[in-house]
């Protein structure tokens, strides 16, 4: 299983992906993002149909600029059902949040409101999942906040990483490997699309980690 991610657009990069061995894209909800890289139902449609699973994040800010409140969750949490509608994203698959930067115990109760305001408004119709740094995912899984975790490559450094990762039973769904923003290039059209790696944790989750994929137009 080839997993990448990515916060720029593939449209147009399905086959060539196919041809990869690329099995599951992960891509972006949000805000503030630049529009033209966040997924669109196009794009969603074209991984799909090329054989590819897609698992999604929103993200807008990490730290010092995420703001830790419940109103905060409740709003990123409404952009993310809104696009989610908007691709044909299934019930009970996963949406990932990201609460990406070097938190500790001192910062679990900013974490846990920002987090009930996600709750309350996805309201059970989307799997939680969280993205960020070995302590926030031990963190939200621990207190049954999410059921998917997805170690961000910039944690390495950061607080509860390394043993999150690296454990004798690892608890994560996905890790980001470095480097990040890899650049590969499609040699028949002269293309480059910016590329991060995934790994999924089989012995732990079977694989699983909250990706779907959405309803094909028939022509």
């Amino acid at each position: 299983m080839l997993v990448i991610d990515t916060n720029t657009s593939y449209r147009g990069f399905g086959p060539w992906l196919k041809s990869q061995g690329v099995t599951a894209v992960g891509r972006y909800y949000g805000a503030t993002t630049n529009s033209k890289d966040l997924l669109d139902a196009q794009e969603a449609i074209e991984l799909c149909r090329n054989g590819m699973q897609i698992f999604v994040v929103f993200e807008d800010a990490s730290r010092p600029n995420l703001n830790l409140t419940a109103d905060q969750g409740t709003a990123d949490a409404k952009i993310a059902l809104k696009m989610a509608g908007d691709i044909g994203q299934p019930p009970g698959s996963a949406i990932y949040f990201s609460v990406e930067g070097d938190y500790g115990q001192g910062d679990v109760s900013d974490i846990e409101n920002y987090w009930s305001g996600i709750t309350a408004k996805i309201a059970g119709r989307y799997a939680l999942g969280v993205y960020g740094s070995g302590f926030v995912c031990s963190t939200l899984l621990s207190k049954h906040a999410c059921k998917y975790t997805w170690v961000a490559a910039a944690s390495t450094g950061w607080n509860g990483t390394c043993n999150y990762f690296g454990g004798k039973t690892p608890m994560w769904h996905l890790a980001q490997v470095p480097p990040l923003d890899m650049n590969w290039t499609d040699q028949a059209t002269g293309k480059t699309l910016s590329v991060d790696i995934d790994l999924t944790n089989p012995p732990r989750h079977n694989g699983d980690f909250g990706g779907f994929v959405v309803p094909l137009p028939v022509f």
